[in-house]
């Protein structure tokens, strides 16, 4: 049994969205890659691996996953650690129906037989129609937030016409002292009168 520091430690670096898959499912697996293109220069991009997970081994931080495709008729198999920062995250394609926890089977079949894992039409029937549950609910927020913007800029649009009015609406307030000399350079001057 580990030590109750480390298993803290552990628990803090593990990934929480890595998802409920098991041996047979199809799994996307985004891959962090950097690489050196020079002069402190290191260019980061993301490759995308998509499987048929063929083991899935470990605990905790040691967690692994195999996964499995078949590129031009040759077999690739590929082993993440789950909790590394390499990768970046795992989609869950489809269900598989396999009794077996590890399918090493697989390596052995040839022809159109190589991947042979049945679907789970059930599980990934169900798996649809809760995306396209969580779909409509996004486009909905969405939908909302914009509706809310446009009325939030509308509303200012008012407030700054209503404010523009005001001030052609409210004459220029006077000093005491100009309105005198206004008045007093009034009456001071003589009233012209008609030469005849």
């Amino acid at each position: 049994m580990k030590n109750a520091i480390i298993m803290e430690i552990e628990n803090r670096q593990k990934k929480t969205d890595i998802g409920n898959f098991r041996a047979g499912d199809t799994i996307k697996v985004h891959q962090r890659i950097v690489e050196d293109a020079g002069k402190k220069e290191k260019k980061e991009r993301i490759q995308i691996f998509e499987g048929v997970v063929i083991s899935r081994s470990g605990s905790g931080l040691n967690e692994m996953v195999t996964v499995r495709k078949v590129v031009d008729g040759i077999g690739v198999e590929k082993t993440f650690p789950l909790h590394a920062k390499t990768v970046a995250k795992i989609d869950l394609v489809k269900y598989g129906k396999a009794r077996r926890a590890r399918l090493y089977y697989l390596r052995d079949l040839v022809g159109s037989r190589i991947t042979r894992v049945k679907e789970d039409l059930q599980k990934n029937i169900s798996a649809a129609v809760e995306k396209s549950r969580l779909r409509k609910e996004q486009e909905k927020i969405r939908e909302q937030a914009a509706k809310e913007v446009k009325e939030a800029e509308a509303k200012a649009k008012e407030e700054a016409a209503k404010k523009s009015a005001e001030e052609v609406k409210a004459p220029e307030p006077v000093s005491p002292a100009a309105a005198i000399a206004a008045a007093t350079a009034g009456a001071a001057a003589p009233a012209e009168t008609p030469q005849v």
